[in-house]
């Protein structure tokens, strides 16, 4: 069953009209039919199963079958503040991050980073990152797109920290 997310005001009463980017991949991509299901989230964190209803190159409406209050997300927030790595892994990072459960993820400028960004490749690198969260959300049924944040440098990152309520800190030695 196919994950697609939407704004709460995509919800009307017992339908779900989906726009974007998403009625090219449902009706090109996949090529659904009326009738076949999905899985919707919303932007409140509930979940819907519907049925296809109507399709068009515009918008694909749905029926929804069964709502999810629920959803699937943790009771607790997990925060991962993650050091640049090299290369593409933040993309591996970010992508095994969210099919865990990680609520919020924030990129960590350190020190001893090989990896320098100034803003305006920051910014392409978060949208980059924020569409690789979102992929993963939905590969993972994840009720919310967890959001990554831009990256910050270390002083900022510890007074982040300090607002949570447990803080864990991996270190070798």
């Amino acid at each position: 069953m196919y994950q697609f997310f939407v704004e709460e005001q995509q919800v009307q009463g017992n339908r779900i009209v989906i726009t974007g980017a998403d009625v090219n991949h449902i009706v090109n991509v996949l090529r659904m039919k009326p009738g076949e299901k999905v899985r919707v989230s919303d932007s409140e964190e509930r979940a819907y199963f519907c049925h296809v209803d109507k399709l068009s190159q515009d918008e694909v409406w749905l029926t929804i079958d069964e709502r999810d209050e629920l959803g699937t997300e943790f009771a607790h927030k997990v925060y991962l503040f993650q050091g640049l790595p090299k290369g593409d892994k933040m993309e591996l990072i970010i992508q095994k991050a969210v099919e865990l459960g990680v609520y919020e993820i924030i990129p960590v400028a350190m020190k001893n980073c090989v990896v320098k960004l100034d803003e305006k490749k920051a910014a392409n690198k978060v949208k980059r990152w924020q569409a690789i969260a979102e992929s993963a959300a939905k590969q993972s049924k994840r009720t919310v797109i967890p959001e990554v944040k831009m990256p910050v440098n270390w002083k900022e990152a510890v007074r982040q920290a300090k607002n949570l309520d447990i803080t864990l800190v991996p270190y070798e030695n």
